[in-house]
């Protein structure tokens, strides 16, 4: 079983091209993916179109063979944030 949750970050509009560009943020099962995302889409497009269309085109690359430029950060599990010591003798 897979666990994804998705983040959005950096979301503009490219006057150039004529749409939307963002980071999207991708895990899962305790690995972090990043990929650029973009979108063509009008500068008065609704926000839910403009999200939507940009998660499905980083999970599209996600899910490709060949996903192009990405990024990725897995996570240790075990292992703790201190050390952790004998408590000192008195």
């Amino acid at each position: 079983m897979t666990n994804k949750q998705t983040r959005i970050a950096r979301i503009r509009y490219n006057l150039e091209f004529a749409g939307y560009e963002a980071v999207v943020f991708i895990s899962e099962n305790g690995t972090d993916y990043t990929y650029p995302s973009f979108v063509t889409a009008p500068l008065d497009a609704e926000y839910a179109l403009v999200m939507r269309s940009l998660t499905e085109a980083a999970y599209r690359k996600h899910r490709s063979d060949n996903p192009g430029l990405r990024s990725y950060l897995r996570r240790l599990t075990n292992t703790p944030f201190a050390p952790t010591h004998p408590p000192l003798a008195a």
